[in-house]
């Protein structure tokens, strides 16, 4: 599913002085990509081009101009490609305004028939196409193309960005978490594996002492570790680091040792040491709202008593 919806830029037929939101769209955005624009957008006669563009090339030979016709189709509102019909005599176009190349640029996709043709044109003069897949993937990959999204997309961009948000930049290095089996970063690229908690109880008082905590990936490396820990005659708890990183998880995850150091449980230097290195390298990841994902897995933690590991009462 597409993440930018085109349709929140109005239609070119429509008038009331937003027609041309789609050519200055298209104007801005291979401006961003280095393109220099020879000629603005206009209204009335344009002599079969919508935009003149001038890419520079530098090689070994020095540098050389690429002058590109570029013809902005906006279909999204209906959702139709875009036909022969709609983008015809590409080639005495881009002749009679002396260019190289010819650039379609649309917010829905070319026809098979306008792709065969373009394809026949290009042993002749280089043509290209920017669809609504490619011109999302250049603007979701680069903060400035996320600047420019916004401003022509703001709740696509929005929405996006609530969905795949990045751990905030709160300490100088980005934070890591390596399995302890196989070192893999369980937190890139977003977080993923389980934090396990090692204990015995004393049988004298009934009081928990936490010898080991360490995290890992689900599955081989937790198994392999295990067997180890078990061995011992320890007892587990474990907790899956996506769900931590849940802001309001982090926040009920975060009561159970403090209350368990309250009541007179234990830690080994080692053990309270990694408790505080897993906390601090999660933490940016919580310094965010929740996303629509996670406040459904939130939903359902809230069903699960809290004996169980979830959230409920």
């Amino acid at each position: 599913m597409s993440a930018i919806d085109f349709k929140e830029i109005p239609e070119a037929h429509l008038g009331g002085g937003l027609q041309d939101t789609f050519e200055l769209f298209a104007r801005d955005f291979l401006s961003y990509l280095g393109y220099e624009i020879e000629e603005d957008p206009s209204r009335g006669a344009d002599g079969g081009k919508d935009i003149l563009v001038i890419e520079r090339r530098s090689g070994v030979g020095g540098e050389t101009s690429v002058r590109w016709l570029v013809s902005c189709k906006h279909k999204a509102h209906s959702g139709a490609s875009v036909s022969t019909q709609d983008d015809s005599n590409i080639r005495d176009r881009i002749d009679a305004n002396s260019c190289n190349g010819f650039i379609g640029f649309y917010s829905t996709l070319a026809s098979s028939g306008l792709s065969d043709a373009l394809r026949g044109l290009s042993t002749k003069v280089e043509t290209q196409i920017f669809d609504r897949e490619k011109i999302e993937s250049y603007l979701l990959k680069s903060p400035d193309g996320l600047h420019l999204a916004k401003r022509y997309f703001p709740k696509s961009t929005a929405a996006w960005l609530g969905e795949n948000q990045k751990p905030a930049k709160i300490f100088a290095t980005h934070p890591a978490l390596h399995c302890k089996h196989c070192r893999k970063n369980l937190l890139e690229p977003k977080p993923s594996g389980i934090i396990v908690l090692w204990h015995k109880l004393d049988q004298t008082s009934g009081k928990a002492h936490y010898d080991e905590i360490y995290w890992c990936c689900k599955g081989n490396c937790d198994q392999m570790l295990s067997r180890r820990m078990r061995g011992k005659g320890y007892i587990d708890g474990w907790e899956d680091i996506p769900d931590v990183a849940i802001p309001l998880v982090f926040a009920r995850w975060m009561m159970t040792p403090l209350n368990e150091l309250n009541s007179g449980d234990t830690y080994s230097p080692e053990a309270f040491e990694h408790l505080k290195e897993f906390i601090l390298s999660v933490y940016p990841f919580v310094a965010r709202d929740a996303t629509q994902k996670e406040q459904e897995r939130i939903q359902g933690l809230t069903s699960i008593p809290a004996y169980l590991g979830g959230l409920g009462y």
